[in-house]
């Protein structure tokens, strides 16, 4: 009976969230030959294929689909013993750049337990738009957490997040003959996102509140101002989520994935990485 390898179930999870080789060698910091050797000794060890290949990349087998499951329990089993392990003996510093409203609503319990389980790293941690922090991921920040389109392709995905139109949860919603909006400066993914889509059905708009403040878009929409565009799972409670129903369209799927500089190895690191996918990876 074959061993399953940790690191041969790393490049395993690379290639079935990027979808392709590629991008799977550059999370892994591996050559794609390198990678493809350790799939083939996979395929070997499992006996049978586990990804079906196409000209526009690749998708899991009904093999694949099963061992993915298991591979991301071992993963994160392995790395959760050895922080437990090793979490009293690892010290130096983490710069990460973090989207604001996840800063706000989702981190700051998750840092606040990995500070206590690793109380010799030191957490810098910037906040701002996507955008502008994966630009300086290299230079100022060892690790980046971004929201983007689903299906990029690069950085490792944690989750998908559901974006949807909201309102103030207690005021009658206003005509939407020609809707008002609370979004973020120009550039903005959902800002994009909003008006294309108004656009795409035929909806008049108009823009009566702009900032490069999450909470202040989000303020003037809980007051009733406009309508904003918020994910799911950090919308604040004075807001209602609005959609279809009320006459808006659909608005596209985000993912959330953790971006690392080239050689960003440190022992701190990869025990952030680690515990940042254990408390963020959306389970089946």
């Amino acid at each position: 009976m074959h061993d399953l390898d940790t690191q041969t179930l790393r490049s395993f999870l690379a290639v079935a969230e990027t979808g392709g080789f590629t991008h799977a060698a550059r999370q892994v910091h591996r050559s794609q030959s390198a990678v493809s050797m350790q799939i083939k000794k996979l395929e070997d060890a499992v006996g049978g294929e586990l990804f079906e290949r196409s000209g526009r990349g690749v998708r899991l087998t009904a093999k694949g689909e099963t061992l993915l499951g298991y591979a991301r329990r071992m993963i994160e089993l392995n790395d959760r013993a050895l922080a437990e392990m090793h979490g009293a003996s690892v010290e130096g510093s983490v710069r990460i750049g973090v989207m604001d409203d996840y800063a706000t609503h989702v981190l700051p319990r998750i840092f606040a337990e990995f500070e206590r389980r690793f109380a010799r790293v030191i957490l810098e941690v910037t906040t701002g738009f996507t955008a502008d922090l994966l630009r300086e991921l290299g230079e100022s920040f060892d690790l980046v957490l971004a929201t983007q389109p689903i299906g990029t392709g690069v950085g490792r995905v944690l989750r998908t997040e559901d974006t949807c139109w909201a309102y103030a949860a207690r005021t009658p919603l206003p005509s939407l003959a020609t809707v008002p909006l609370a979004v973020l400066t120009r550039g903005n993914l959902f800002r994009n996102w909003a008006t294309s889509a108004l656009d795409a059905a035929g909806i008049p708009w108009r823009i009566v509140y702009s900032s490069t403040s999450i909470a202040a878009v989000e303020s003037a929409a809980a007051a009733g101002i406009a309508v904003t565009v918020v994910k799911r799972s950090t919308a604040r409670e004075d807001l209602r989520l609005i959609g279809p129903s009320e006459g808006l369209p659909m608005l596209p799927v985000s993912e959330i994935a953790l971006h690392r500089a080239p050689g960003a190895s440190s022992p701190a690191i990869h025990h952030l990485v680690a515990f940042l996918e254990e408390q963020l990876v959306q389970r089946p």
